[in-house]
Order: structure tokens, then C-alpha cells, then sequence
């Protein structure tokens, strides 16, 4: 997985390398179509520095000149239940070889999870639980492409677009690249 905070700005909000370990049940219908979910655990992880001077001159309340200095580096996990439920197609490339696609809503439900946050100007640092700064419960839609060997075998990519805010401060959300390996039984 590779986490991105919905920021393309890679100085801010950089996603951390996660995992997603998963099993996956599949319901075939006759005409290449299926229906599939995975329950899985989703490992997400950020990093975000802060750094400014904010001047209260410009305040009208208190007009003082004095500033203030904010220097802070956070990192977090979080470690979700992951349940995407997809609709797909399969499309027969060659004998043993074949192309899927699939999208639909997915659910994750915070599980557990840490926050480190070090503040660079009084060189200390504070850790907290991950859910006590951000909401607990995440949903939105993904799609998959992939290509599937053998019959067995899967290759593939996916993008999750969170539609839900991690926090009622922030407009971030969770989305999410993932690359993924898979074996069918």
C-alpha cells in the first residue's frame, strides 16, 4: 500500500509503505461477471512536518508584534478491518491468461494504532493512540485491475478514494494505492 492523505504535494502529508493482508471469497456468474469481497487487515501510515511563524501584528484583537513558532514533525499508523465489496469482469487474453476489473464501496473500521509527534523547537516528543486524532470508521470506492495467470494466480493494482474526513479539523482522507499478489484456491 502506498498512502497519500489525498495530497499529491510530496512535501506534506507523505504517505508511509503499508500492507494488506486479506482473504478474498469470489462468486462467479455465467457471463465472465462476479461479485467479490475480501476481509482483510489494512496497515496505513503518514508522515507530516509542520513549520511556521504566525505574527499576531496583523490580529486587530491584540496587535502586540509578538510571534509565535510551530516546528513539528508527525507520524502515524493506523491498522484497519477492511472489507471492499466489488462488482467484476473477466476478460480471456489467452488459454491460461486472463484481464480482471472490479469496483465498488469499501468499509474499514480502526482497530488500533500509534501517533508519534516531535515538536523540533522543545525536542519533545508525545505519543498517543492513532483513533484519539483521527475517526475511527472509513469508507469509500476502489477499483482493481489485474491480470489473472493460470487460473490461479493474480496480479494486480487498486486505488481506494476515501469519502470520509479522517478528522472534523482536517479535510484529509484515506486513498490509498495498493499493488497486490494473489493466489486463488
Amino acid at each position: 500500500n502506498g498512502f497519500n492523505a489525498n495530497s499529491l504535494n510530496l512535501s506534506d502529508h507523505r504517505g508511509r509503505y503499508g500492507f494488506n493482508v486479506a482473504a478474498r471469497a469470489e462468486l462467479d456468474f455465467a457471463n465472465s461477471m462476479y461479485l467479490d469481497t475480501e476481509l482483510g487487515l489494512l496497515n496505513l501510515g503518514w508522515k507530516d512536518r509542520v513549520s511556521y511563524y504566525y505574527s499576531d501584528y496583523y490580529n486587530p484583537d491584540t496587535p502586540t508584534g509578538d510571534y509565535t513558532e510551530t516546528d513539528y514533525t508527525q507520524r502515524m499508523n493506523a491498522y484497519y478491518l477492511h472489507l471492499p465489496i466489488h462488482a467484476g469482469y473477466h476478460w480471456s487474453v489467452a488459454r491460461r491468461c486472463a484481464i480482471y476489473v472490479d469496483a465498488g464501496p469499501y468499509f474499514s473500521l480502526g482497530l488500533f494504532g500509534k501517533a508519534k509527534t516531535t515538536d523540533h523547537i522543545k525536542n519533545e516528543t508525545h505519543k498517543d493512540d492513532t483513533f484519539d486524532q483521527i475517526r475511527r470508521f472509513d469508507w469509500g470506492l476502489g477499483a482493481r485491475l489485474g491480470v489473472e495467470l493460470a487460473g490461479h494466480y493474480r496480479l494486480g493494482m487498486g486505488y481506494d478514494f476515501g469519502l470520509q474526513k479522517l478528522s472534523k479539523y482536517s479535510s484529509d482522507k484515506n486513498n490509498n494505492f495498493t499493488l497486490s499478489v494473489g493466489y486463488m484456491f
